[in-house]
């Protein structure tokens, strides 16, 4: 997590304490909705695809053996010859 420190001008912090208050929020809970919906935006372009009937059976079976206890938590890539 990265903490950010922003200046506004006195108009800016205004406008944006208006905005805020409408929606009952205050201007630091506002300006992360803002920038919040900025990134979903940039977000939504990666483009996205379906994964294989084979796929999504295998993943299935991974999920279901790592719920009953089937599976291993490796603390390195030298666990994986174990």
């Amino acid at each position: 997590m990265s903490k950010v420190q922003l200046t506004f001008t006195s108009e800016e912090t205004n406008i944006l304490a208006s905005k805020a208050a409408q929606l009952g929020y205050s201007v630091t809970k506002y300006v992360k909705l803002l920038v919040g919906r900025e990134v979903l935006h940039e977000l939504e372009k990666y483009p996205t695809y379906q994964l294989s009937k084979k796929a999504t059976i295998k993943i299935d079976k991974a999920h279901k053996d790592h719920l009953k206890g089937k599976t291993i938590l490796l603390k390195s890539t030298s666990d994986l010859d174990k």
